[in-house]
């Protein structure tokens, strides 16, 4: 029997967002859970996946077996990562798909942008990941390595960074100096035996957590402006390399776009698209497109 949903799942640091069409009556259905960074934390990531996939079978009374899915997923542009994601669902979890396919969300978030039209994308949320769609239907990806090594402008580098500053100013003073580190400690303690049980414990989203109360206090405190102004050169720096020399439209999106978006430099500022749509729109384009693949020529052909 031919599939009758088109399932849209997008995944990030901080929260996993699914969204499931039924094609013969437009109806859609929608559940949201926690983190789903395959490169973070693997097995929290398939368990919130679950979560939403139950959730929106419920609502809808559907079973995953007759919905094509696409996944844009932080960190699903790993093939090992994908593949283990498609192994437990199905031998762990019981959940099998009339067809799936996992990316990054960098690629989602670039299909959504300007619906299917090429563009570059530089996406900021808790990680930092830029990506290039071209007119040949090509895909780049720039950045987006993960945390540990990379994701430089996105919020988790950023409160790392407010982190480092408190560390500082405790070793140095033994207690923190300025506005941003006394509000960090108000929160983290100031003894290293306070701070270091939460170092232990602290994940990407932890820390990007932190990335408001830097914005907020920019105006007011020197060393929230010395972090947002290298916030500021990484995220100019992704932008350049992801749109290489391409003539085509950039366009910034993610929680921080807004608030990174007037610290650039004018010209850049201007030089920026306006947002068309996001993640879950570019999975459900994908989602659609491979649909009628399998209905016109029986198998799905890869974006």
């Amino acid at each position: 029997m031919a599939p009758s949903y088109i399932l849209a799942i997008d995944g990030g640091g901080t929260k996993v967002v699914a969204e499931l069409k039924e094609l013969a009556t437009g109806k859609q259905f929608r559940a949201q859970a926690g983190s789903a960074s395959l490169s973070n934390d693997l097995d929290l990531a398939v368990e919130n996946i679950v979560k939403v996939t139950r959730e929106v079978c419920e609502q809808s009374n559907a079973k995953p077996s007759d919905m094509v899915t696409v996944m844009g997923l932080a960190g699903g542009s790993s093939v090992s990562l994908a593949e283990q994601v498609k192994v437990m669902l199905k031998l762990i979890y019981e959940i099998e798909f009339a067809y799936l396919e996992i990316t990054s969300d960098a690629t989602t978030s670039l299909y959504g942008a300007n619906l299917g039209a090429p563009c570059v994308v530089v996406a900021l949320g808790t990680g930092a990941v830029g990506a290039r769609l071209t007119a040949q239907n090509q895909i780049k990806l720039v950045g987006g390595w993960g945390f540990t090594v990379d994701d430089f402008g996105g919020g988790a580098r950023i409160g790392l960074m407010a982190v480092q500053h408190l560390l500082n100013d405790i070793d140095s003073f033994d207690l923190p100096k300025s506005p941003l580190t006394i509000r960090l400690s108000e929160q983290l303690g100031c003894t290293r035996q306070a701070i270091s049980d939460w170092l232990k414990l602290a994940k990407p989203a932890d820390y990007a957590a932190f990335s408001p109360l830097v914005f907020s206090l920019q105006d007011e405190c020197k060393v929230a402006k010395s972090v947002l102004a290298e916030h500021t050169q990484s995220v100019v720096e992704l932008i350049s390399k992801s749109r290489g020399n391409s003539p085509l439209p950039v366009i910034l999106i993610g929680g921080l776009a807004k608030v990174s978006k007037p610290l650039l430099p004018q010209t850049l500022q201007n030089e920026l698209s306006p947002c068309k749509g996001d993640s879950l729109t570019g999975a459900s384009i994908l989602a659609a497109k491979h649909y009628y693949d399998i209905i016109e020529e029986g198998q799905p052909n890869e974006p």
